[in-house]
């Protein structure tokens, strides 16, 4: 079998029929993601397994809808204490983390790959979330606080069980929506195209 991939739903799934990748859908959202899969490390044992899929852009990034994002780090950024004002994390004798880093010498070789092959990749934090945001204040409050180029919804969980499962995992993020526009639909069509395009390239070219 090919490189093992996991994606969110049957959306991202039906771009990628036909190309030569184990893949797995494992659910939206932090607790569907996470359970499916450290179930998958589990009865499978890899070593290096990659997450993709669609991501909103945060407002001052740049980003247009089609470009491509690889993770450097989760961030979830719905986990903490939430005041009228401001968001915090818990207080450091609490055992909780909202962080997880995806940095290693994988995710260097991703970004290479992608850059020589002409997707001209952004690395950088994602922020995970339990609600998409359809809110240019939430938009503008996260990017600001965070540092975050983009949101998903299950990036910090499947990072976290890869880290118990012992599995280094690559994140790669087809940007679907504006989040400074979030009344626009998001674009699945161009940005399933480059998932697919990106794919094409990987199966063929990482080794």
């Amino acid at each position: 079998m090919g490189l093992i991939v996991l994606v969110p739903t049957e959306i991202e799934a039906q771009f990628l029929q036909g190309l030569p990748l184990e893949l797995y859908v494992i659910g939206i959202g932090p607790v569907e993601a996470a359970l499916s899969a450290y179930e998958i490390f589990l009865q499978k044992r890899p070593s290096l397994v990659f997450l993709t899929g669609f991501a909103g852009a945060y407002p001052q990034t740049d980003l247009e809808i089609g470009d491509v994002i690889v993770a450097t780090c989760e961030k979830f950024v719905d986990f903490g204490r939430k005041y009228e004002t401001h968001l915090v994390s818990f207080p450091e004798h609490l055992p909780s983390t909202d962080y997880c880093p995806l940095t290693h010498v994988f995710t260097e070789k991703l970004i290479y790959l992608l850059e020589v092959k002409g997707f001209n990749p952004q690395g950088g934090p994602l922020a995970t979330v339990c609600a998409a945001t359809y809110d240019r204040k939430r938009a503008h409050f996260i990017a600001e606080k965070f540092q975050v180029l983009g949101e998903n919804m299950e990036g910090f969980a499947v990072g976290r069980a890869a880290k118990r499962a012992k599995v280094f995992l690559l994140e790669v993020r087809i940007v679907s929506n504006l989040l400074s526009e979030p009344e626009k639909d998001w674009d699945l069509q161009k940005a399933g195209q480059r998932l697919r395009e990106v794919w094409e390239c990987l199966a063929k070219e990482w080794k």
